[in-house]
């Protein structure tokens, strides 16, 4: 993940906890300096509605090792420059203790966000693109499809908790960019879960893509016991 993804990632947090329409989250934003005269920018900002100052600044870092004062002195010299603005910086690998003395001396907070969250974080527009995505489930969406990418079918075997709706965003979304893994998946959930609806959904899923074989759907049916799910693989054979 390069930096400008992490942040993009960063934005998608935030745009969590600020949800639209009272608030805008916006990437790369100029903003003037009050000190240097010049224009400064600052990864992510957030903005009220109808408000052209923002009401946080966030500076997002992707590091390997904690950042040290050094980093987060420069983060501070941004945040007095532009002005008397609450503000936060965000890293991947967390904070030494000096530099969360420096930060909360001048009264800027920080947060952790992994590299492990932000490759789900960086998904949620792929999954919104398919779906209004309920804003309770976005986090989880954007983590399931990572999944897909990866190619891990074990947080779809439990319950996902996610409404039919955002299940079926999010495999559209994986399918869209991940189309093997994805597929790999769905024929673990049309083997493997629990629930007769699941698979039976998983089948679908994986026919709409023309990603069963004869041979796959026998072995399917070998094992199968739902009437319902059994009626939909003979229909594939035939």
């Amino acid at each position: 993940m390069t930096p400008k993804e992490y942040e993009h990632a960063v934005l998608e947090r935030f745009r969590t906890l600020f949800p639209l329409p009272r608030f805008t989250v916006k990437h790369n934003v100029r903003l003037s300096g009050s000190k240097t005269k010049a224009r400064r920018q600052v990864d992510v900002c957030v903005f009220e509605a109808g408000n052209p100052k923002p009401v946080l600044l966030i500076e997002a870092k992707r590091h390997k090792r904690p950042i040290d004062s050094v980093h987060a002195g420069a983060t501070i010299a941004l945040v007095r420059d532009v002005g008397e603005v609450p503000a936060v910086m965000v890293a991947t690998a967390g904070f030494s203790r000096a530099a969360r003395n420096y930060l909360a001396a001048e009264s800027i907070g920080h947060l952790t966000i992994t590299l492990t969250e932000a490759q789900g974080l960086r998904w949620i527009p792929l999954v919104e693109e398919a779906c209004a995505v309920d804003h309770e489930f976005r986090e989880v969406s954007g983590h399931l499809v990572e999944a897909l990418r990866t190619g891990d079918a074990d947080p779809f075997l439990d319950e996902t908790g996610l409404p039919y709706e955002e299940w079926l965003a999010v495999f559209a979304a994986g399918l869209s960019r991940f189309r093997d893994t994805t597929a790999r998946v769905l024929k673990e959930l049309a083997h493997d879960h629990f629930d007769d609806g699941v698979r039976f959904n998983a089948l679908q899923l994986l026919d709409d893509a023309d990603q069963l074989t004869a041979a796959e759907v026998v072995t399917l049916l070998a094992d199968e016991r739902d009437p319902d799910t059994s009626d939909l693989l003979h229909g594939f054979l035939e």
